[in-house]
């Protein structure tokens, strides 16, 4: 799949860049109908007027004064020009600070949301794929640049075209053959362009991956999370020289297509401009008049300001036109981010969370990627309301198991039931409803507390409850202390008023969102890591209090919480090796009471 893409985008041609470009355009035409008109017309408008302005303006006056005309002649003509210039600026003046500005916030938002929804769709498997990656990182980034970037040179295409064809039609009018020697500059510029668009797409491809390398050393040095971990320890001078040696890995890339671009760009400028247009046909402008005496000296003054102007429209023009083909690169990035689907199929049974009997696992292995089998054979079976222990040292793959049982992952061999049914029959986003979770590595978002326990703007705003939850999870002193409650800012990004808390204090909010959300399911993924042995035991009191109907499944290598579980399941190496209550399992003095034994004499010691 991954070959297919990289072929299909080096196969991309003009005519699917145009595309491309016609894909954003009927975005803005959709949703902002009204600004996509008046931008239109304004710059149709703009060209027209600069022509009468400076070209059609000259002609007149010089007739005026050649033929006599009347003195009000010329005095209501230039203030009819005067009213057209200041329609221009009221125009402009309102477009530029009123309709532009509106229609960006409704362009981008439209164009984020559709990115982030897509994001969302997609499996997670999909964000272990580099090209998936590459391809969302840069849609998210690039989108709204792009569209601005279109909308901006479409702007100015159609003040070109105008332009182009209101002095085109005067200037054929006076001289038609001149035109040939504007033909073969636009032709010559085209195709220099059109090479220098595809060498800065090109060049931009590969400097890329160095970029983002860039930007990730970047983040390191200006993020709070980093800043401990630089002060005390010397790993900032390694980051630097890693920072160096990727800066040095762009100076080839900039050096082989800068020499390129200035090269291309030299011979089409020289010999479209000054060749063509500045030497040979002011050649012939000169001959047609003071030789032939085929065209007056007004007409020569206004056709000299007609050739010049169409020169550098068409010039103009030339040069736009490989933007657009680049535009239309950078689209097909956005549009192939947009064509990614998930390979995890959704089924059509919607479950009940009132009649959750069991969850099974049947035989199941796992493996990510082409890496050796992180899951093996591995079967288990959870009843409603019990307390299920998964424990074992780091790397066993009990949060492996975990996101194969909220179905995260598709498992490769064997099966995982809910009350009977394999778990693919089911609609996945009504499945995954049944399962309130809080993982290891738990985000705290910038927003409210209560924003953060709630965790969904359907779910309704119970402030009572809210505090409840975080009273359950081991919060309700450090609220009682902030006061606006649970209205208060989670982190400073936005709000200097903002709290930052401590890993403890921020694990016991994100545990309250279990405690706020209705699921038959609650699933704690090394729950306890931030907090000390008393607030570990506190919370795991507080857990059966509030869960005591539901079924709770700890993951674990802190067995505090195993010894309250109706069955623990120990994994090593990816295998089920012990089973059982934890009586069970300390009688059969295994790898289970071994480690129990070890950590108790730990705490034991600590006090």
């Amino acid at each position: 799949m991954r070959s297919n893409r990289q072929d299909s985008r080096k196969r991309i041609g003009l005519k699917r860049c145009y595309q491309n470009i016609f894909y954003m355009l009927g975005i803005v035409i959709r949703h902002t109908p009204g600004y996509f008109m008046n931008l239109c017309l304004f710059q149709i408008y703009c060209a027209v007027q600069v022509f009468f302005e400076f070209t059609y303006t000259l002609k007149m006056l010089l007739d005026f004064i050649t033929e006599g005309a009347e003195y009000s002649e010329a005095v209501t003509y230039l203030l009819l020009m005067l009213a057209l210039v200041l329609i221009k600026l009221v125009w402009a003046a309102w477009m530029e600070n009123v309709a532009e500005p509106r229609a960006k916030e409704i362009l981008h938002k439209k164009l984020r949301m559709e990115l982030y929804q897509k994001a969302v769709e997609l499996d997670l498997a999909q964000y272990d794929n580099p090209d998936f990656y590459n391809e969302f990182v840069w849609s998210i980034n690039e989108a709204a640049t792009r569209m601005d970037l279109i909308l901006q040179d479409f702007g100015r295409l159609l003040n070109q075209a105008a332009g182009i064809l209101a002095n085109g039609v005067f200037f054929v009018s006076l001289d038609t053959f001149g035109i040939v020697f504007i033909v073969i500059s636009l032709a010559v510029t085209l195709v220099a362009n059109s090479y220098i668009g595809r060498l800065q797409f090109a060049r931009d491809t590969k400097l890329k991956p160095i970029e983002r390398k860039r930007s990730y050393f970047n983040r390191i040095f200006y993020l709070n999370d980093y800043a401990k971990e630089i002060r005390l320890n010397p790993v900032a001078e390694q980051l630097k020289q890693e920072f160096s040696e990727t800066n040095g890995k762009v100076y080839p890339i900039v050096d082989k297509y800068g020499k390129k671009n200035a090269v291309a760009g030299l011979i089409g400028d020289f010999v479209s401009n000054d060749i063509l247009m500045n030497g040979l046909y002011l050649g012939y402008l000169v001959y047609q008049t003071v030789v032939k005496r085929a065209l007056s000296y007004g007409s020569t003054m206004a056709l000299f300001n007609a050739a010049s102007a169409l020169k550098n429209s068409l010039r103009n023009l030339a040069m736009m036109l490989p933007k657009f083909e680049q535009h239309g690169l950078y689209v097909e990035k956005i549009r192939t981010f947009q064509t990614f689907e998930s390979s995890m199929e959704s089924g059509e049974v919607k479950p009940d969370a009132e009649e959750f009997q069991e969850l099974s696992v049947e035989n199941v292995s796992f493996s990510y990627g082409k890496d050796a089998d992180t899951l093996h054979d591995i079967s288990l079976s959870i009843k409603a309301g019990e307390k299920i222990a998964i424990v074992g040292y780091n790397g066993a793959g009990k949060s492996t198991l975990i996101k194969l049982l909220l179905r995260l992952y598709d498992v490769q061999r064997g099966q995982v039931r809910l009350n009977g049914r394999n778990i693919r029959e089911y609609d996945k986003e009504n499945y995954r409803s049944l399962f309130a979770t809080v993982f290891q590595d738990y985000k705290i978002f910038a927003a409210s507390i209560a924003d953060n326990v709630k965790m969904d703007a359907a779910l309704q705003d119970d402030r009572k409850e809210i505090e409840y939850a975080l009273e359950k999870s081991g919060f309700a002193d450090r609220l009682a202390s902030l006061p606006k409650g649970v209205d208060t800012p989670l982190t400073r990004e936005f709000e200097e008023e903002g709290v930052n808390l401590s890993g403890g204090e921020a694990q016991k909010v994100a545990i309250a969102r279990t405690f706020y959300k209705y699921c038959p399911i609650i699933i704690l993924d090394e729950p306890s890591s931030a907090l000390d042995p008393v607030s570990e035991y506190q919370l795991n009191q507080a857990m059966l209090d509030v869960a005591r109907d539901k079924t709770v499944i700890f993951i674990s290598h802190r067995l505090s919480s195993t010894v309250m579980a109706d069955k623990i399941y120990m994994l090593e190496q990816g295998r089920i090796i012990e089973q059982g209550s934890h009586r069970e399992l300390m009688e059969q003095e295994g790898k289970y009471a071994q480690m129990f034994r070890m950590q108790a004499e730990k705490y034991s010691m600590m006090r």
